[in-house]
């Protein structure tokens, strides 16, 4: 209970409207590691964080492009084991990574995520043109001149780029925290 009346207490001085933007984010770290201190589950580290998060991606990935084949040949049973496959592992996943407090970000842990988050901007954007460079390349393979993209199409495209954002991400930001000792040997 002495947790919960402390964290009531920042909340409050939280709330105060005298309260500069750098101190309302250092009171909100505060929160976080209070928050962290309270929760009774047992601890995940940064890098195990991400590499949930690089697997959560590949899995969204994977049923994303399942999707995207099985709209474009129009027939979903030639896709439906691979999609319930990967529900499947994203339901574990998910499952696991609740069961895990998740511990707070240090001050290289944010540095090195907003290093990865940049890279994986450029990536995506590679990503993409190199996405429509099959796209015409299949057209023009087919002798179609034009392409038809419904709605499902561009909500399961939506869904790849974010799998791909979180896989390019979290890759990003376990090849930027590798240690040195890894490189040695």
């Amino acid at each position: 209970m002495r947790d919960n009346d402390k964290i009531r207490q920042l909340y409050k001085e939280y709330q105060r409207r005298d309260v500069t933007r750098a101190e309302r984010q250092e009171m909100l770290e505060k929160i976080a590691r209070e928050r962290y201190k309270s929760d009774p589950r047992k601890p995940i580290s940064v890098k195990g964080q991400a590499l949930v998060n690089l697997l959560l991606g590949v899995v969204m990935t994977v049923i994303a492009v399942s999707a995207l084949i099985s709209r474009s040949i129009g027939n979903i049973k030639q896709q439906t084991p691979t999609v319930l496959a990967a529900a499947a592992v994203y339901v574990v996943l998910m499952v696991i990574s609740c069961r895990y407090k998740k511990e707070p970000e240090d001050e290289l842990a944010k540095e090195l995520m907003l290093k990865a988050t940049a890279y994986s901007a450029e990536g995506l954007i590679i990503f993409t043109m190199v996405f429509g460079m099959i796209v015409h390349m299949a057209c023009n393979r087919a002798h179609k001149a034009n392409v038809c993209i419904t709605g499902e199409m561009v909500m399961w495209y939506g869904y790849l780029m974010i799998g791909a954002y979180y896989v390019l991400r979290n890759a990003f930001y376990l090849w930027l925290d590798r240690t040195p000792e890894a490189e040695e040997e």
